[in-house]
């Protein structure tokens, strides 16, 4: 898709080491760059950058790859998207021969919506601060906005008219499939007509961190007219899913945490009061691609949702998807079911950093959540709680189960030495411990990790030394009848020696790039493989040996499966059996 000049100049001037630097602290160890992987939790680094080979490999979670790669994974990228990424942050732009002339015609078209949206939030600050404005002002001067706050965030007035923004835009030159595509007009039921998205409500321009108007939301000022808030749907330049309100305002900074909360309203206020690390979802739960974009800035998060029922109910869902990008997550709870909006404007500053520094852990606030599930006035509720609640504790760490004990205790009546057996900390409990069998990230790795795949690794190791040790790899296998079990290993072995037939020695950086996840996965995996002991051919014969006797034995086992199970000929499976046992015996 890309030409391979332009490509090789891209790979050159992305550095792997700096590209990762930016998501992930790194530290100098045994001729390696170590970090904490960024793509899944964990407290040891086992993720590792190689400079000499542009490469990463995360000996957890198997990640790997190149800059692409990383691109791809980190922000969440197709392809061409994480090739357009790197580009700009080297300062290149796109070749002229890329793809005919689709990715310039659809950069020029984003770059005429990114105008529009920008010539859009103009055009409602001026009315809101011109003499129509003067209801919005008044609904804003209550809500505690001043006209400094209005501008700092920029905010705006939509006249109740039909068509203002839509007659504006038109005569600077905008058409009306723009101003439709930017999710600033409606298409109306006549041919070619459209009119404003937004009429008499306040605007909230929602800026990307690169600073560009991609958005906006629009309340209403009228008590009981719903919906409350209309946003933008998605675009060609904005995807509510991921992107947060607020978080430009954090760009240059260095924040401690971040406050999430869920409204426009929220931020401001806060913002209002000289909290100016909050950041709000637009109009939707809490999202992975939020969460990721979040971790990007900060290690601890504060949810501070409003506190109704469904305000605590996104705050339980938004407490897994941070806890599972790696975050650090706290709630604030905010007393009387009141919104931060209301209660930082009638406590101000500090009663919210009190609620803040007394904010309850992620399994505290769980812990909490459970009990208003039951009636504790009555035996049967306490009862009821208690064996929910020790259920949900038995599968925490024993340091967690030994803090919650006495709560449950404390909440359903019941003696500690009660709770604590249900929970699995009384010794003879041990044996039992729900927590044990939970499917851990450390089990993970170690189904992941078996032999087969340290025996396959090692072999794609021995086929990236040279074009004829992977072909003598190649014909040993064909020879034995065995291939690689790892779909991403066989792939990467396929392009291996597609490579090694266009040239003796291929660019392994533009390799990297062009393979797909799984296939870079394995090239990583082979290329942060230790050193090959002993003579390359030997190993080879060593690796595949292994995998042939292997699969003899996975074969035996699925045809004694059959015989057992009465399935198939069994005058033919006893034959077939015979015949593999009479091999292996050529190893022994």
């Amino acid at each position: 898709m890309f030409p391979e000049a332009w490509m090789d100049e891209l790979l050159q001037k992305t550095d792997i080491v700096s590209l990762v630097s930016e998501y992930v602290p790194l530290s100098q160890k045994s001729g390696r760059l170590w970090g904490c992987c960024p793509f899944h939790n964990e407290k040891t680094p086992s993720f590792s950058v190689q400079p000499d080979k542009q490469m990463y490999y995360c000996f957890g979670c198997h990640a790997g790859g190149g800059a692409i790669q990383f691109a791809r994974e980190i922000e969440r990228l197709s392809f061409v998207d994480a090739v357009k990424f790197l580009a700009q942050r080297a300062g290149m732009e796109l070749p002229d021969e890329v793809d005919d002339d689709r990715l310039r015609r659809e950069r020029a078209y984003k770059e005429r919506l990114y105008a529009a949206c920008k010539e859009a939030a103009l055009f409602y600050h001026r009315q809101l601060l011109s003499p129509e404005g003067k209801t919005a002002q008044a609904y804003l001067a209550k809500r505690g906005v001043d006209g400094k706050l209005a501008t700092r965030f920029g905010l705006g007035f939509a006249l109740e008219t039909w068509d203002g923004l839509t007659n504006y835009l038109t005569g600077k030159g905008y058409s009306k499939q723009e101003l439709i595509d930017a999710g600033l007009a409606i298409r109306g039921k006549r041919k070619d007509g459209c009119y404003d998205a937004y009429r008499n409500r306040v605007i909230f321009p929602i800026i990307a961190t690169s600073g560009r108007v991609i958005g906006f939301g629009a309340r209403t000022m009228k008590k009981d007219e719903q919906p409350k808030y209309i946003n933008t749907g998605d675009t060609p330049i904005y995807n509510k899913r991921s992107n947060l309100y607020a978080l430009n305002m954090q760009k240059g900074k260095h924040p401690a945490d971040l406050v999430m909360v869920e409204g426009y309203m929220d931020v401001i206020s806060l913002f209002a009061a000289g909290i100016d690390n909050a950041v709000a979802s637009l109009g939707t739960a809490l999202t992975q691609q939020q969460a990721r974009l979040m971790k990007r800035y900060v290690e601890r998060v504060y949810i501070s949702y409003d506190g109704d029922s469904a305000g605590q109910n996104a705050t339980l869902r938004g407490l897994d998807i941070l806890a599972a990008e790696g975050i650090d997550v706290k709630v604030i709870t905010i007393p009387g079911g009141m919104d931060p909006d209301d209660f930082v404007r009638k406590n101000g500053k500090d009663a919210f950093l009190k609620l803040k520094d007394d904010a309850n852990t992620l399994n505290g606030f769980k812990l909490q959540h459970i009990a208003t599930q039951f009636d504790l006035g009555t035996a049967d509720g306490r009862e009821g709680y208690a064996k929910r609640a020790c259920a949900f504790v038995g599968g925490l760490q024993p340091v967690e189960r030994e803090r919650y004990a006495p709560v449950i205790a404390r909440n359903s009546g019941l003696s500690l030495a009660a709770v604590q057996a249900q929970c699995g900390l009384a010794k003879q409990q041990e044996a039992n411990n729900p927590a044990k069998k939970r499917n851990t990230r450390n089990k993970i790795r170690e189904a992941k990790d078996t032999e087969p795949d340290r025996i396959e690794q090692t072999l794609l190791a021995c086929m990236q030394t040279s074009c004829k040790n992977a072909a003598y790899a190649a014909e040993r296998m064909a020879e034995a009848e065995v291939t690689f079990a790892e779909e991403g290993f066989a792939g990467y072995a396929d392009a291996l020696l597609v490579a090694y037939l266009a040239e003796e020695t291929p660019d392994m950086a533009r390799l990297l790039a062009e393979l797909p996840e799984k296939q870079a996965e394995a090239a990583a995996q082979a290329m942060a493989a230790p050193p090959l002991e002993g003579e390359v051919t030997a190993v080879i014969d060593d690796c595949v040996a292994k995998l042939r006797y292997k699969r003899l034995n996975e074969r035996l086992k699925q045809l004694a499966e059959k015989m057992n199970a009465g399935e198939g000929d069994r005058a033919a499976l006893l034959r077939e059996h015979a015949e593999l046992m009479k091999k292996l015996k050529e190893f022994k």
